[in-house]
């Protein structure tokens, strides 16, 4: 989130009047140091900026996402994700649902290179249309496909609204399409008025489903600061005891008072360490160092779980 701050101070352009006055606020705020999203909110951003500041976004990201596509396609890149999928799939189960509020095709390229589907809630093709992710079942033969649907709550980089407001996904490049805008929630920019448009409600609805039916939760580099988003999470924790693992390299006071307060008893929580890791459970919550491993690195978890 801090390179994607210094990109957009360094290439949104503001026009002279609104636009000049409302981002010389959020440049202020960055320079007294806020994280992007809070210098983002409650700031009156003229329709226009937010726009530019959506374009903006998405160019900073596909750069790396398509960098990130061309050395899947030459093997180059092994993906950790894709060991815990697979790690996962060693059971009876034939789905994994993702929950992420990136908007990059992370998840995706990891399912791919596993040889298993991934589903984002849009029929398959090249100019591909939104659909319920319940409403598609993939086969292998007789059996369920092991699929990975991936629920993306504040859009993704191939989503895109076209010049008559329709929704659609399409195979991308590292150029923007001429015509579409770009369907991602960019922090704190209307990211709760947008929630209740296409295809995100849809995202939502079913992120909550499936969050409010887990048995386990895995977390993942999330800082516990979508309102809109883990409610259901820290209910089936909370309240029905599931078991729940949080990685990050830092945990963010949001995350940290979501595991002294809503985490329930069965809870383990791994962040970085100059000596190793801090690890937080029941017996440990204020962190005991595990010297040695970076395990919140999800390689080196893969290995010790396993995988």
């Amino acid at each position: 989130m801090g390179d994607l701050a210094v990109w957009l101070r360094d290439n949104v352009q503001a026009d002279d009047g609104p636009e000049v006055d409302a981002w010389t606020l959020v440049r202020t705020a960055l320079a007294a140091g806020d994280h992007l999203e809070a210098a983002l909110e409650n700031k009156p951003l003229p329709d226009s900026l937010v726009v530019k500041i959506v374009r903006s976004t998405w160019d900073f990201i596909a750069q790396g996402d398509y960098s990130l596509l061309k050395s899947a396609i030459k093997t180059e890149t092994i993906f950790p994700l894709r060991t815990l999928f697979t790690g996962l799939f060693r059971s009876t189960n034939r789905n994994i649902h993702v929950v992420t509020t990136n908007y990059d095709r992370v998840a995706e390229y990891a399912a791919d290179s596993g040889g298993y589907i991934h589903h984002t809630g849009f029929l398959p093709g090249y100019l591909r249309r939104a659909d319920g992710a319940e409403n598609l079942i993939f086969k292998q033969g007789a059996n369920l496909a092991r699929t990975v649907t991936v629920w993306k709550v504040h859009g993704s980089l191939d989503w895109f609204s076209d010049p008559h407001g329709g929704v659609m996904s399409l195979p991308m490049t590292s150029e923007l399409p001429d015509g579409l805008v770009p369907l991602i929630v960019t922090p704190g920019v209307s990211k709760y008025q947008r929630t209740h448009d296409e295809p995100f409600r849809s995202a939502i609805q079913g992120a909550d489903r499936v969050l409010s039916a887990a048995t386990a939760f895995i977390c993942i580099g999330y800082g516990f600061r979508d309102g809109h988003i883990h409610p259901k999470l820290m209910t089936r924790c909370h309240v029905h005891d599931v078991p729940i693992l949080v990685v990050a390299r830092t945990l963010t006071p949001e995350a940290k008072d979501f595991l002294k307060n809503n985490a329930g008893r069965h809870y383990l929580a791994l962040e970085n360490h100059d000596d190793g890791t801090m690890v937080y459970n029941r017996d440990n919550p204020d962190g005991i160092v595990v010297t040695g491993g970076k395990y919140w690195e999800l390689p080196a978890l893969n290995e010790l779980i396993g995988f």
